[in-house]
């Protein structure tokens, strides 16, 4: 079926195929990277990037355990 709608050579086809491939794997990773990122950054600095949007992020700050007065962070690590 592909053959009748697209009369070109098979290297054509598979050429084809490999760079929308690449394209599409680069536009994913680079959104994935730049989330990644801001992530980082406002864990780090408990601040948006510059003209971000604001998804639901975990916060930076740690909280304090009642019990023992550790402070612990949203994972359950204990915070200085």
């Amino acid at each position: 079926m592909i053959s009748k709608r697209w009369p070109y050579a098979l290297q054509w086809k598979v050429l084809l195929s490999v760079v929308a491939g690449s394209i599409a794997g680069y536009a994913v990773t680079k959104a994935e990277t730049q989330k990644c990122s801001n992530l980082w950054i406002y864990l780090e600095t408990g601040q948006f990037p510059q003209g971000e949007t604001r998804e639901k992020l975990p916060s930076p700050e740690p909280t304090e355990d009642a019990k023992s007065r550790v402070k612990r962070n949203k994972y359950g690590d204990e915070v200085e």
